[in-house]
């Protein structure tokens, strides 16, 4: 289909506690009003990984995004089975890649599995993410939660048994801007063929940059039944070409690429442990940032008295 949405949950509280637009949870909502199963990744506080679970009660553990690989365990894929056997619907979000492992039960299961691929900018090791929250939290015993968005704007924070330790921007925090940046994506991720207009899910779903509101969702279905399914869940619906969204290439027409700090980076993972090599790798670029900052700021306010005295 040539045509496209940006979607958002009418919701503001929902809104709040998304990454997008929140439509991820009104289809949850919606299969699981139906008697079905809604599966998907999420955080484990207590493993400290984000892991492939599923529910038929609430969305909300699943909301927001995880920027790591998610640990796919096999009594997941085997509980996953048994429901479609049973005849129960279910709704399965996750990345293009996990949703291309899903299709032989598709086959299978016609109609009665809907997948939901996300765009995804690639994901970082689980080992790595484990290893800065160590770094983050002194490695301390305990529940450790984690987020990386805070509506439109990218935002690490960590919880440690309920109490905020650390809330950097993106652009001071190591973890989140060597993700962002194509620093310390997994290796694969520079080779996604799944990065491409031919997607594996019924429905693609992500960020809709340059639209109002800004955190809208990117919403594409892919057949009439997938379209009837978003009409369907409650979201609001804008129709545009699929240009608009084409603008932005990383996840939907091309993997992302591996930046030159990526080289430094892998000398310095060969011989020290993941916070010190990405702080090495980046550390000039944050150290000079705020001077960015102030740059742009004034080469904006000159622009603007130019503009003015014009």
């Amino acid at each position: 289909m040539t045509s496209c949405y940006s979607a958002w949950n009418p919701s503001v509280e929902d809104r709040k506690g998304s990454a997008s637009g929140g439509v991820a949870t009104l289809l949850a909502r919606l299969v699981l009003s139906q008697g079905g199963v809604y599966f998907g990744a999420r955080w484990n506080p207590s493993l400290r990984r984000a892991v492939i679970s599923y529910t038929e009660d609430t969305p909300e553990p699943f909301r927001g995004s995880l920027y790591v690989q998610a640990d796919f365990p096999r009594e997941t894929w085997q509980a996953l089975e048994a429901y479609l056997e049973a005849g129960r619907k279910v709704l399965f979000v996750g990345i293009p890649c996990q949703i291309a492992s899903l299709e032989a039960l598709r086959s299978r299961f016609p109609g009665q599995l809907i997948c939901v691929d996300l765009i995804c900018h690639g994901t970082c090791a689980a080992e790595e993410l484990s290893a800065e929250l160590d770094y983050l939290t002194g490695g301390s015993a305990g529940e450790v939660n984690v987020s990386f968005r805070d509506g439109p704007l990218f935002r690490m924070a960590v919880w440690r048994e309920g109490k905020r330790v650390y809330c950097r921007k993106a652009a001071q925090s190591a973890y989140l801007r060597g993700y962002l940046e194509g620093v310390t994506l997994r290796d694969a991720c520079y080779h996604c063929r799944f990065a491409r207009l031919e997607r594996t899910g019924d429905i693609t779903l992500g960020d809709f940059m340059g639209v109002e509101p800004r955190n809208a969702s990117f919403a594409w279905p892919h057949t009439l039944e997938a379209e009837a399914l978003l009409r369907e869940c409650g979201a609001v619906l804008q129709e545009h070409p699929l240009e608009d969204r084409l603008a932005y290439r990383p996840g939907i027409l091309e993997p992302s690429s591996s930046p030159k700090e990526r080289e430094a980076f892998l000398r310095a993972r060969a011989s020290q442990p993941f916070p010190k090599a990405v702080r090495r790798a980046l550390g000039f670029r944050m150290w000079t940032e705020p001077f960015r900052q102030v740059w742009k700021w004034l080469h904006h306010q000159a622009h603007l008295v130019k503009k003015a005295l014009s």
